[in-house]
C-alpha cells in the first residue's frame, strides 16, 4: 500500500524537521495548540507527531515561521495556511498527522514531475 500511495502522490515529500506551530478546535470545542516539527513537508501538505487524536478531516491552522513570503527589509515572513487533516495513523503512544493545505502552497518546495 505504501507503495501505492507515492504513485499517486504529485508533490515530492521531503523529510524534515521544521519547526511548526498547528492550532485547532478539538471535537469538545477546545482550543489546542500545540509547538512541534513537521516530519515530511511538500508544497502542499505536511506531516507532524502529536498525542492527540485528531479526528480526519479537522481544520486547523498550521504557521511556519521564516518559511512565508520575503518583506523588503525585514526577510522572510511566516507561512500561514489553513490545512485539513488527511490521515491519522497511530504509531505507538503518539499519531501522525498528514494535513493538506488550503489554497497556500509552500514556495521552496517544488513539484515532481508526473
Amino acid at each position: 500500500m505504501a507503495n501505492a500511495d507515492a504513485e499517486r502522490r504529485t508533490q515530492k515529500r521531503v523529510e524534515a524537521a521544521v519547526p511548526i506551530q498547528v492550532r485547532w478546535t478539538d471535537p469538545h470545542g477546545e482550543t489546542v495548540e500545540e509547538f512541534t516539527e513537521a516530519l515530511e513537508v511538500s508544497r502542499r501538505g505536511l506531516s507532524f507527531l502529536t498525542h492527540h487524536d485528531v479526528p480526519m478531516f479537522t481544520n486547523l491552522t498550521v504557521v511556519i515561521p521564516g518559511r512565508g513570503p520575503m518583506r523588503p527589509g525585514e526577510g522572510p515572513s511566516d507561512f500561514f495556511s489553513t490545512a485539513t487533516v488527511v490521515r491519522v495513523l497511530q504509531e505507538e503512544k503518539q499519531y501522525r498527522i498528514g494535513v493538506r493545505f488550503v489554497g497556500a502552497t509552500l514556495p521552496m518546495y517544488s513539484a515532481e514531475s508526473a
